[in-house]
Protein backbone atom coordinates (compact mmCIF):
# COMPACT_ATOMS: atom_id res chain seq x y z
CA UNK A 1 0.00 0.00 0.00
CA UNK A 2 1.57 3.60 -1.05
CA UNK A 3 1.56 6.04 1.68
CA UNK A 4 -0.89 8.32 1.67
CA UNK A 5 0.27 12.46 1.30
CA UNK A 6 -2.11 14.36 4.17
CA UNK A 7 -1.55 18.18 5.11
CA UNK A 8 -3.12 19.78 8.23
CA UNK A 9 -4.11 23.39 7.95
CA UNK A 10 -4.70 24.32 11.61
CA UNK A 11 -6.84 27.61 10.92
CA UNK A 12 -8.48 27.81 14.81
CA UNK A 13 -7.21 29.20 17.59
CA UNK A 14 -10.13 26.71 19.27
CA UNK A 15 -7.52 23.75 20.73
CA UNK A 16 -10.45 21.45 20.83
CA UNK A 17 -11.25 22.37 17.39
CA UNK A 18 -7.64 21.60 16.15
CA UNK A 19 -6.01 19.41 18.78
CA UNK A 20 -7.98 16.43 16.89
CA UNK A 21 -6.37 17.23 13.53
CA UNK A 22 -2.85 17.43 15.22
CA UNK A 23 -2.92 13.96 17.21
CA UNK A 24 -4.20 12.72 14.05
CA UNK A 25 -1.60 13.90 11.77
CA UNK A 26 1.15 12.68 14.46
CA UNK A 27 -0.16 8.93 14.51
CA UNK A 28 -0.68 8.78 10.79
CA UNK A 29 2.68 9.27 10.72
CA UNK A 30 3.95 7.24 13.65
CA UNK A 31 1.74 4.78 12.79
CA UNK A 32 1.57 4.25 8.71
CA UNK A 33 4.30 6.54 7.98
CA UNK A 34 2.14 8.71 5.78
CA UNK A 35 3.58 11.57 4.56
CA UNK A 36 1.90 14.54 6.80
CA UNK A 37 2.31 18.04 6.74
CA UNK A 38 0.91 20.52 9.67
CA UNK A 39 0.48 24.25 8.60
CA UNK A 40 -0.38 26.92 11.35
CA UNK A 41 -2.05 29.68 9.42
CA UNK A 42 -4.36 32.90 10.10
CA UNK A 43 -5.83 32.63 13.26
CA UNK A 44 -3.99 28.88 14.25
CA UNK A 45 -0.65 30.75 14.55
CA UNK A 46 -2.36 32.10 17.87
CA UNK A 47 -3.14 28.20 18.91
CA UNK A 48 0.80 27.68 17.98
CA UNK A 49 1.82 30.54 20.40
CA UNK A 50 -0.65 30.24 23.09
CA UNK A 51 1.40 26.77 24.55
CA UNK A 52 -1.89 24.88 24.45
CA UNK A 53 -1.15 22.54 22.02
CA UNK A 54 2.75 22.31 23.24
CA UNK A 55 2.41 18.61 23.61
CA UNK A 56 1.04 18.23 19.96
CA UNK A 57 3.95 20.03 18.35
CA UNK A 58 7.17 18.03 20.44
CA UNK A 59 4.56 15.01 19.80
CA UNK A 60 4.34 15.91 15.84
CA UNK A 61 8.66 16.68 16.03
CA UNK A 62 9.20 13.46 18.20
CA UNK A 63 7.79 11.79 14.85
CA UNK A 64 9.28 13.41 12.38
CA UNK A 65 7.08 16.24 11.52
CA UNK A 66 8.43 19.46 11.85
CA UNK A 67 5.30 21.61 11.97
CA UNK A 68 5.19 25.09 10.00
CA UNK A 69 3.55 28.60 10.73
CA UNK A 70 3.13 31.26 8.40
CA UNK A 71 5.92 33.83 8.86
CA UNK A 72 3.39 36.62 7.33
CA UNK A 73 0.83 35.91 10.22
CA UNK A 74 2.94 35.22 13.18
CA UNK A 75 4.66 39.08 12.19
CA UNK A 76 0.96 40.50 11.72
CA UNK A 77 -0.05 38.93 14.85
CA UNK A 78 2.95 39.82 16.66
CA UNK A 79 3.68 36.71 18.50
CA UNK A 80 7.28 35.96 17.10
CA UNK A 81 8.78 35.83 20.32
CA UNK A 82 5.96 33.02 21.52
CA UNK A 83 7.05 31.26 18.22
CA UNK A 84 10.27 31.53 18.11
CA UNK A 85 10.11 29.30 21.56
CA UNK A 86 8.35 26.28 19.70
CA UNK A 87 9.40 23.40 17.83
CA UNK A 88 7.97 25.36 14.37
CA UNK A 89 9.70 26.67 11.16
CA UNK A 90 8.60 29.62 9.76
CA UNK A 91 7.69 29.36 6.01
CA UNK A 92 5.73 31.32 3.50
CA UNK A 93 2.22 29.92 3.36
CA UNK A 94 1.26 30.86 0.15
CA UNK A 95 3.79 28.77 -1.22
CA UNK A 96 3.73 25.45 0.99
CA UNK A 97 -0.48 25.28 0.27
CA UNK A 98 0.78 25.92 -3.52
CA UNK A 99 3.16 22.77 -3.21
CA UNK A 100 0.63 21.01 -1.24
CA UNK A 101 -1.16 20.98 -5.16
CA UNK A 102 1.78 20.10 -6.56
CA UNK A 103 2.79 17.19 -4.71
CA UNK A 104 -0.60 15.45 -4.70
CA UNK A 105 -1.39 16.26 -0.88
CA UNK A 106 -4.92 16.00 0.39
CA UNK A 107 -5.51 19.18 2.69
CA UNK A 108 -7.91 18.90 6.01
CA UNK A 109 -8.48 22.41 7.79
CA UNK A 110 -9.34 22.48 11.35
Amino acid sequence: MSQAKIAFLILSEDPARAIPGLVMAQRLKQNRDDEVRVLFFGRGVYLAASGAVDEQIKALADAGVLPRACRANVEQYGVQEAIAARQLELIAAGAEVEEFHHLGYTVLSF
